[in-house]
């Protein structure tokens, strides 16, 4: 597993809060009568799952998606590291010892390249009831390899500029489009002496920084990737993002080099930040705690992009997939996969808190966006296509290509490497790490 048990520990803490804030929500409305008693039969599906939101949902749901299931939902969750490690070491077994798995899309490479996964073509073209048109359709799209779709999504959740609401409107600043404006209106409204700071984001080293980068290269207009795969990272745009992250620590907590994606949040709802980058499918964490000092007073705006790029919000996605090796249970594990991403059954998850459907019916739902405020704002970036996930590469590479990231430029907002040598630094570890993979593709 992961490097020390601390960050599971983490997202253990995270998760229980989470599922206390779902918990003080008001009670769900009555489920719809589901005529699907006979879809397990009185089986038990087992579920492997990450602790992000949609977990908390799934868990406070499970008796009542059990009863109209007619039979038994037994939710394993872990956390994001030993999620993958889990998945790839059940991928070697005999038989699966899941019948369903969570992944987050930026794995589809690495699933896909290993056979980890069941390719669901067949199934989905005989499901017309699957209602395909009415998923997000780039969350949808992501969870594909060379073509073949390898999960259906469960919790599409673009990476917004959550902002108060109250403190902006109070000063008569609008909510920031672009880079320069959010440094600017985080230099205006902080007042460090009072533990209130501009901006939260992921400064943490190792995957979180390398993920946050990924993101400002995009706001920048950068890729990672070439067309034809290779490293783009020591480019002008690159340096520009770096240079971006470094002007942030100056409108940042002090500790913001060591935060990551449990602690970003809970700073902003505890008043400790203005703004903070943060996952739209996070927002119970502030929306369903009243005793938050942010409660009632959270806008959600698109990612702030550099002057003169264009918009652009990166969508992270985690979908279900069923594992290539779980045998005769195929068919009961596609029955339940189908019936659990339905938008009926979706409906009743966002009931028990889910804030990150898959489901454009539900994002148009006005019932829906007064409990999730954000959904309306997604709806419309997916309208106006500003949602993207190239900024995140599903390549097998990507795990590795994450730590780069954020090892070099976590040197640099340690003021070791200018955003230049660090740019160069990034450049050469990632070249050698794809040269690596080509390598081993091609041995003997």
């Amino acid at each position: 597993m992961r490097r020390n048990i601390l960050p599971a520990v983490l997202a253990a803490i995270a998760l229980a809060l989470l599922v206390a804030a779902l918990a003080r929500l008001s009670p769900p409305a009555a489920a719809p009568s589901v005529a699907a008693n006979s879809l397990l039969g009185g089986e038990t599906v087992r579920l492997l799952i990450v602790g992000d939101p949609f977990a908390g949902a799934l868990q406070q749901a499970a008796a009542e998606l059990g009863r109209q299931a007619g039979g038994t939902i037994d939710i394993e969750v872990v956390g994001y590291d030993d999620l993958r490690a889990i998945t790839l070491r059940n991928a070697t077994d005999a038989s699966s010892a899941f019948d369903i798995v969570s992944f987050d899309v930026v794995w589809a490479g690495e699933y896909g390249a290993t056979g980890a996964l069941l390719p669901l073509d067949d199934l989905i073209a005989a499901t017309p009831a699957l209602a395909v048109p009415d998923f997000l359709p780039l969350a949808y799209q992501a969870a594909q390899y060379h073509g073949a779709q390898l999960g259906l999504p469960i919790q599409p959740h673009p990476e917004l500029l959550w902002y108060r609401r109250d403190r902006l409107a109070a000063a008569g600043v609008a909510p920031p489009a672009t880079t320069d404006e959010l440094l600017a209106a985080a230099r205006r409204l902080q007042r460090p002496e009072q533990g209130e700071y501009g901006v939260c984001w992921n400064g943490q080293r190792g995957q979180p920084l390398g993920q946050q980068m990924a993101h400002f290269y995009a706001a920048f207009g950068q890729p990672l990737l070439s067309p034809d795969g290779l490293p783009t990272l020591d480019t002008p745009r690159g340096v520009a993002a770096a240079r971006f992250a470094r002007d942030l620590l100056a409108v940042s907590p002090p500790d913001v080099l060591t935060m990551a994606w449990d602690q970003r949040p809970r700073r902003f709802s505890r008043g400790g930040c203005l703004f903070t980058y943060e996952w739209a499918a996070r927002s119970p964490m502030v929306e369903a705690d009243p005793v938050s000092n942010a409660h009632g007073n959270v806008g959600y705006a698109a990612a702030p992009h550099a002057p003169g790029a264009a918009p652009v919000t990166p969508l992270g996605t985690w979908s279900l997939g069923i594992p290539a090796n779980v045998g005769e249970r195929r068919d009961l594990a596609w029955r339940f996969l189908a019936w659990l991403t339905s938008p009926d059954t979706e409906r009743l998850l966002a009931a028990y808190g889910n804030a990150g459907t898959p489901r454009m019916s539900l994002l148009n739902d006005p019932q829906l966006a007064e409990r999730y405020p954000a959904f309306p704002l997604v709806a419309r970036l997916s309208a106006e296509g500003q949602l993207a996930d190239w900024m995140r590469p599903a390549v097998p590479q990507w795990d590795g290509l994450a730590e780069i990231l954020g090892t070099a430029y976590h040197d640099m907002l340690r003021g070791e490497l200018t955003p230049e040598e660090a740019a160069a630094v990034a450049q050469s570890r990632a070249e050698t790490l794809f040269a690596a993979h080509t390598s081993r593709r091609v041995s003997p």
